[in-house]
This record gives C-alpha cells, structure tokens and sequence, in this order.
C-alpha cells in the first residue's frame, strides 16, 4: 500500500503502534511532498529501524520505470508499471520557461475516441491518488525542482475518476502538499457535463480544456462512439458554467483530422462556437497511430488557424512533439503490449 493514500491520524496511529513519537509523522510528511523521496531509505533524519519498519508495511512511490525515451525536441516519455502489473504513460514536454508534466488517470479509456491509442483495448481500473501523485513526483525528481506546469491529457478520461483525481490534485496544489499553484493545472476532458459541474462547485482554479474535435454531434458521432459520447450543446453549456463559476476560461482542444473535421467550413463554425463560449482553441494535428486519422497538410493547418484569428479566436496551433518516440497517448503502452 503506497503510504500517500493513508490518512494522518492513521499514520500517527501507526507510528504509536510502532513506539514511534508523533513528530516522526511530520518528518515523513516533509520527505514525500517537499523532498519528494521515493524510497524511505532516503529519509535519513529518521532511525533506520523505523524506515525498515515503514518498507515492510507500506511503500512510498508506486511506480517501476519500465522504459524512458527521449525524442529529439527533448520530450521525454515514460512506460511504468504499477504494482498490478498494469501500465501507464508519463510525458514530461520541455519549454524554455517552462516543464510540462502530462500525467495518466487510468490505465485504458472506456470513451474510446478512435483516433487514441488510449482507449483500444477500454478501461481497466482508475489509478489511485497516489499513483497520479507519484507520477508528478517522479518527473520533478527528473528535472532536479517541481515541475511548472500539470496537465492531465494522459491515458484515461480525467472526470471518470473524478475523486481520485481531485484527491492527487488537492495535495499537488496544497501548501502542505507539492505547493504548485491551482492555476498551473490544466483538466482536459473529452466531456462529461454532470462532472464538469461538480468540479466547478469545488470552486478550484484548475484550467478546464475540452477536448471537443468536432463542431457537431454528426462529425463527433464518427470519431467517438455512443455509450460516453455526450451532445455538444450540453458540453459546451457545462464548459460556460465552469467558466461562470470559476472565472477561468475554458479551452477548446481539436484534432484536426483530414477529411473529418478540418475544412474550412468547419474552422468557420468553430470560430463561432469559440467566441459564444469566450474561450480560446488548441488546435492539435492529429497524432494518430490509427491510418485513417491522418493529419492535414501543414498549409492547410495554417489556414484553419487563420480563419480562427481573423475572427478575433485566441487560437494556436500546437506543435507535435515527441512523435518519434510515440509520445502521443497509449501509443507506447500498447506498443509494449505487442512486443511482450
């Protein structure tokens, strides 16, 4: 059991158990979230009987590197195994003012949009707090300092593990906790409005990105399929309520997949659907492994954004970085699966 998903008081219960003076609770507190130790040897203010004691009944990081590449524009990406068995994906996106942690939430999807890699084989299990914790640690241990920024674009659909994920990013944001600022957490989900309003009453200023690829629910029905697909108008509605309630302006992500959902037409109904909701646009050229969601040339990405600008859209075009080592989500895992 990964100590991070035990409460205080049952940490200082354990430690009476064991003889061990209450203060020993702070100590180990310190050591996880400001030293970001991931073995209890490295804790070394503290008698090594006790770390002993601690290794046998819990562990403290729950994840196994399994493979580390590293991509000629310097992405890095992670395969680790959990202490399952299962898998998961960690990228960490390197920009001169910043370090950029994508972390996972489940191992699998149950969305299944057909372009991911992610969802393939579906949903096996939510990860744990801890798990989502560790993942943020293990990269800012990486790097030698906390990372900058978190975004939770890895496997899974974010708002399908809805208290555990709030559970990791509680203590990330926490002084008490990581300390890195609410603001520098971005929640990409392809979206789910029940959840999306149950995270804008929590009042927290975590940046909400969704991922929403089309600009109708004709075009979206052929790349995501029925059972977790909900209708545009109510995604976009609980976007604007997220947005309401938190004062933070929503993202709209969108892949563009030639021949699907990147004519010219659409990017005029996007720009439409982005200035209604007052939000900004990612466009992202599609990083599928999948042949039949290729990207669209280059050129015509620059025209899809620029109609987006002339509309006075707060548009980019996102760079595709890390493609050489498979950096786009589950395509790593379930190139493993393969080859074992």
């Amino acid at each position: 059991m990964n100590i991070k998903d035990i409460s205080n008081n049952d940490i200082l219960s354990w430690l009476k158990d064991h003889g061990q003076p209450a203060f020993r609770a702070k100590q180990l507190h310190e050591w996880l979230y400001s030293k970001l130790a991931i073995s209890f040897d490295e804790m070394t203010n503290m008698p090594q009987g006790l770390r002993n004691a601690l290794s046998q009944d819990f562990n403290c990081c729950s994840l196994k590197e399994l493979q580390q590449l590293v991509s000629e524009d310097k992405t890095v990406k992670w395969l680790f195994e959990l202490e399952d068995g299962n898998t998961i994906e960690t990228v960490l996106i390197k920009a001169p003012e910043r370090n950029t942690v994508c972390i996972s939430t489940q191992v699998g999807c149950q969305v299944h949009c057909l372009f991911c890699a992610s969802g393939k084989k579906g949903l096996v299990r939510n990860l744990t707090s801890s798990e989502i914790i560790d993942q943020v640690i293990f990269v800012s241990r990486h790097i030698g300092k906390l990372i900058s920024n978190i975004v939770v674009m890895g496997m899974g659909e974010p708002l399908h593990n809805f208290q555990n994920l709030t559970t990791a990013l509680d203590i990330i944001c926490s002084h008490d906790g990581l300390g890195l600022g609410a603001r520098h957490v971005t929640i990409s989900t392809s979206g789910i409005p029940n959840a999306t309003r149950r995270l804008a009453e929590m009042g927290r200023p975590w940046n909400l990105a969704v991922s929403l690829h089309a600009v109708n629910d004709r075009i979206r029905a052929s790349i995501i399929p029925p059972k977790h697909r909900a209708p545009i108008a109510d995604i976009l509605k609980a976007a604007n309520d997220y947005r309401e309630a938190t004062g933070r302006m929503v993202t709209l992500e969108y892949i563009l997949i030639k021949g699907i959902n990147a004519s010219m037409d659409d990017a005029l109904q996007l720009a439409a659907i982005a200035r209604d909701l007052h939000s900004k646009v990612n466009l992202i050229p599609s990083n599928s492994d999948d042949p039949h969601f290729p990207p669209p040339p280059a050129d015509e990405c620059a025209a899809f954004l620029a109609i987006l600008t002339k509309r006075n859209v707060q548009a980019t075009l996102r760079m595709r970085k890390g493609k050489d080592i498979n950096a786009a989500c589950g395509q790593l895992r379930r190139r493993f699966q393969e080859d074992t």
